[in-house]
């Protein structure tokens, strides 16, 4: 339900000085961790969470936001220019990207690209404002057994979805709700897992574990690449945004991507690199050109650049409203709102409206400050693509040690961050994803708590789990997620044989 006084606030709240600095500083850091080939925005949002221990709710989570939307937007930047994409959210727009600025269209290549970025992230956030107080409404009558649902869903989705080996996704995201056992029993006080440490009585700490698995893990792997500097021409820099007629002419194309971004984002685990893979599918098999794909055309472009800024205010909905990450860098921003004291979910639209509605027109108010600031700065921040990686990585490296003890002034976590990022780094070599892994971990406490509680509550018996219409529709929509992939491709292979 519409709340004027409550948007009145988040204006108020928008209007702090040091508020508007941050969002201006996170779009920016944002550009550059995005641009940077290897980083990406979970990593760039882990470096920058310990420093929102001293910030209030709004200025955190307005940095961190800015962050997110740039950096997603920031690795088609140097996917156009040297062919490398500075995230994964940006592979399929290397192919025609890169094809035109080595035609000399860089210039026009990089203004669609800013251009789709922008109407994704607005799309995304109107549905942001409007999805999210609705299925918090619906969320309100959400039980243990609920919860307890919507926690196996997320995870057994992230875990289907992160790699190529569903039993390798369950064992690392088991890995993870395991970790989060260590501690205190919230329920009895009994040790677990504490190895005699009093460090230990209040779990692994969120914020090292998080900086640790994304940012010090990729300061391993990356210190094994080799060092090289990367040139290119800078003369098709100079951003060239297209004109409404052009727009107009696309204008069923970004109503599609923008739709198949944001619905991809609020599904838990897909992420802006599937939502970007699926926009250019859709748009190559709608396209009465289809072979021009791949060799140089804006839709190639505007395509995945709106569909992967779609799904930032996606995965947002399902992060706000049930506690339930729908990306990594999502995770991380869960995170935050732990580390504020706050729990989302539906009781933060009725006890932090304002910071809701300061969320929902933050979101908007970065994309339109992206617009400007990615038209002044781009010229000038893909300079950074020539930055060596034995310079990144141990600047990487220097970040996290100075945010974490710079919070905590504790030797414990920077060994806790050290240890997650070794895990992280062993994890990844092993040929599994740390998407699970920190997934899991996020989402541990609330799948023991539900568990634990619908088992008091059940008496025992499993079977009562089901006894729930919500519970049922969120295990129907998990099946269907799973053998839906299966299923089409056998019916596809019938088909052409």
């Amino acid at each position: 339900m519409f709340d004027a006084a409550a948007l009145i606030s988040a204006f108020g709240l928008l209007a702090d000085p040091l508020t508007m600095l941050l969002l201006v500083v996170g779009i920016l850091l944002g550009l550059v961790i995005g641009i940077l080939p290897g980083l990406g925005p979970p990593i760039a949002i882990a470096l920058a969470l310990p420093f929102t221990f001293h910030l209030d709710t709004v200025a955190s989570m307005v940095l961190l936001l800015g962050i997110y939307s740039a950096a997603i937007y920031g690795g088609s930047i140097s996917a156009i220019a040297v062919g490398i994409p500075g995230t994964g959210a940006a592979i399929a727009t290397v192919l025609d990207g890169h094809n035109m600025f080595k035609s000399g269209r860089g210039g026009e290549a990089l203004g669609f690209s800013l251009t789709g970025s922008i109407i994704g992230g607005l799309f995304s956030a109107a549905c942001l404002a409007l999805i999210a107080p609705l299925l918090a409404d619906l969320a309100v009558k959400f039980g243990p057994r609920e919860y307890l649902a919507i926690s196996v869903f997320g995870l057994i989705v992230v875990v289907r979805v992160a790699g190529q080996s569903l039993p390798k996704g369950l064992l690392i995201g088991a890995l993870g709700i395991f970790l989060t056992t260590w501690g205190l029993d919230e329920l009895n006080g009994t040790e677990r897992y504490t190895f005699g440490s009093y460090n230990l009585y209040e779990g692994l700490p969120l914020v090292p574990f998080l900086v640790g698995l994304f940012a010090m893990s990729e300061v391993l792997i990356g210190a094994e690449r080799v060092a090289r500097r990367i040139e290119f021409s800078t003369d098709s820099l100079v951003v060239k945004l297209p004109g409404l007629k052009t727009l107009a002419g696309m204008k069923d194309l970004i109503l599609r991507s923008s739709v198949i971004g944001t619905v991809i984002g609020i599904i838990p685990g897909e992420g802006a690199a599937v939502g970007a893979f699926f926009a250019y599918s859709e748009a190559k098999r709608r396209s009465k050109t289809p072979e021009a794909y791949g060799t140089g055309i804006p839709e190639g472009i505007v395509a995945p650049e709106t569909a992967n800024n779609a799904t930032v205010g996606g995965a947002l909905v399902p992060t706000l409203t049930l506690g339930v990450p729908g990306s990594p860098a999502a995770a991380v921003l869960l995170g935050a709102l732990l580390i504020q004291g706050l729990t989302p979910g539906p009781k933060l639209f009725s006890e932090e409206p304002d910071l809701m509605y300061a969320i929902f027109t933050g979101l908007f108010l970065i994309n339109i400050l992206m617009m400007v600031i990615g038209l002044v700065a781009i010229r000038f921040a893909a300079q950074l693509i020539r930055v060596p990686t034995a310079v990144i990585v141990p600047t990487v490296m220097l970040l996290s040690f100075v945010g974490i003890y710079s919070v905590s002034n504790s030797f414990f976590n920077v060994g806790v961050l050290l240890g997650a990022g070794i895990l992280g780094y062993v994890t990844r070599k092993l040929g599994y994803s740390i998407a699970p892994l920190s997934i899991g971990f996020v989402l541990g406490p609330i799948l023991e708590n539900s568990l634990r509680q619908s088992l008091t509550i059940a008496d025992g018996s499993v079977t009562e789990f089901f006894d729930t219409p919500i519970g049922l529709t969120i295990y129907a929509a998990l099946l269907l997620t799973i053998f839906w992939g299966p299923v089409t491709s056998r019916i596809k292979r019938r088909m052409g044989k």
